[in-house]
């Protein structure tokens, strides 16, 4: 995918649904190079799109009482530069379109001299609380949602890349209480932790791809066991118990930036 940086930073934020915030790398989000981690940067924009759902009305508090709350199920992220500690980064995020009951959601990321420096589109299920599966969307849900929404920064492809080859296995981990989020599965941001801890070359981590376009296809719960598999830039996290791959992952070579 070519990324056109000048058109994603000259895009208006727009006023009926943007939102913008800053936030300070912290020490413990940076990797041995000093500079803060994909997964960091994940989770600030995962903040930020609960803080835009909120101004929307349609944030978790808005919709658990109904039993039914939004997932991640795919992210396409592309970096050309990593802040370091104690910078501040700016986050701007929209929703983008709804395409099939899928939700999407663009985010802009900037550090502290103005400069562009990542782009992320992000597609949103309603997950039913209860049934643990795919919920049909109440009139509510697609009432309050933007009209028009805000301009996508990219065009992810329809359908991911993948492999139709086997992967083998680089890594064993078991799911532990401090994995779960509020939903009571693990996070996709760990899942993503998982992901890059073997996705360098000779299956060594790296936390600082220029791209990832990462699927949460299905949910881990706590104590699952899970392979983490990973080769020629495809990662899975796969169940153990009946080789359901919970997580798919392209993470395309580098061009040599880091």
């Amino acid at each position: 995918m070519t990324i056109d940086w000048n058109s994603i930073a000259n895009a208006p934020r727009p006023d009926n649904c943007g939102w913008k915030g800053t936030y300070r790398v912290r020490y413990s989000e940076i990797g041995d190079n000093g500079k803060v981690m994909m997964p960091a940067l994940t989770d600030y924009m995962q903040d930020a799109a609960g803080w835009g759902a909120r101004i929307l009305k349609l944030a978790y508090d808005d919709t658990v009482d109904h039993g039914i709350a939004w997932v991640l199920a795919r992210m396409v992220i592309h970096i050309r530069d990593y802040p370091g500690n104690g910078e501040d980064i700016l986050v701007e995020t929209w929703p983008s379109g709804v395409s099939r009951r899928v939700a999407t959601r663009d985010f802009r990321l900037s550090n502290n001299k103005g400069e562009v420096f990542g782009v992320a589109q992000s597609f949103w299920l309603m997950f039913d609380l209860n049934t643990r599966r795919a919920a049909q969307w109440p009139d509510w849900i697609e009432e309050r949602l933007p009209n028009p929404p805000g301009p996508k920064l990219i065009e992810a492809p329809l359908r991911p890349a993948f492999t139709k080859k086997a992967l083998p296995t680089c890594d064993n981990i078991k799911a532990r209480p401090s994995d779960v989020d509020l939903y009571g599965h693990v996070n996709n941001v760990r899942l993503m932790h998982w992901v890059l801890g073997v996705s360098g070359p000779d299956n060594c981590p790296d936390f600082h791809p220029e791209s990832l376009d990462i699927q949460f296809r299905t949910e881990c719960r706590v104590h699952e066991r899970v392979e983490i598999r990973h080769a020629d830039g495809f990662a899975t996290v796969t169940r153990e118990e009946d080789g359901t791959d919970l997580v798919r992952a392209h993470i395309p070579p580098k061009n040599g930036f880091i």
